[in-house]
């Protein structure tokens, strides 16, 4: 479905990513993982070319992309067929929760407003926002914000959806609220790659674990195999701590 080969991308003399090489099957729910600045989030965004990668393919329904010499067009093809919801929500301030999720329906894909609503409600009815339709980002909590960011990304149907540390900008107490509306969004086999620091929520819902540090992969495996059985003695130095602060 994707396939990522040697993915660099250079900020003036550091290097982000040192060749990064990831394959996504459809279904798969993969987490990304690893300690902050390794390179996590500059990985997805490259994906999805909200950051120019300085080298790399990418294989997308079997069609081979240049990702240092990619075209707006082919980027905007890419883009149609995928989503991205970011850490910090990135709604539309001055529209309610359901503009936001019909906005790009309406304008960029050009669906009959009526439609546009019906569908937006329904997946503002997914997400648990059933009453909250006509609220504005003001008005919601952050763990609604994000619900409604998901409601955003699920309107265009896409065959891939991009999260970043989605819950990362909220309180304790609302992550959960976000984390249940993604676990559903695995049982119906909605294909993700997530950038996480929840290992708890990675290891019950994935099923491929990528452990990312310093621009490149650490190890990767499927998530029972990766959590039980590490093989890389870094990978074990990292879930050794995250597992003490989990007792």
């Amino acid at each position: 479905m994707l396939e990522v080969r040697n993915l660099k991308k250079s900020f003036e003399k550091y290097e982000a990513l040192k060749g990064i090489n990831i394959t996504v099957k459809k279904g798969d729910m993969i987490a990304i993982i690893g300690p902050s600045g390794g390179g996590k989030t500059t990985l997805l965004r490259c994906i999805n070319f909200l950051e120019k990668a300085d080298e790399g393919t990418l294989v997308f329904d079997d069609e081979k992309f240049n990702l240092a010499k990619i075209n707006d067009k082919d980027i905007a093809k890419i883009r149609k067929k995928t989503a991205f919801v970011f850490q910090n929500y990135n709604l539309f301030l001055n529209k309610t929760a359901l503009q936001n999720v019909t906005e790009g329906l309406i304008v960029a894909r050009h669906v009959n407003k009526n439609r546009a609503d019906e569908i937006g409600m329904n997946l503002l009815d997914k997400v648990g926002l059933k009453d909250k339709y006509n609220l504005y980002p003001s008005q919601l909590s952050g763990g609604q914000q994000q619900r409604v960011a998901i409601a955003r990304a699920l309107a265009t149907n896409p065959e891939i959806i991009f999260f970043d540390e989605p819950t990362s900008a909220l309180d304790t107490e609302l992550i959960n609220e976000v984390l249940d509306v993604m676990k559903e969004l695995v049982k119906e086999g909605i294909t993700m790659i997530v950038v996480t620091h929840e290992l708890s929520f990675a290891r019950e819902v994935s099923n491929k674990v990528v452990f990312i540090e310093d621009g490149r992969i650490i190890e990767e495996n499927n998530t029972r195999d990766f959590f039980e059985n590490p093989k890389e003695q870094r990978t074990k130095e990292f879930l050794k701590k995250f597992l003490n602060n989990n007792r």
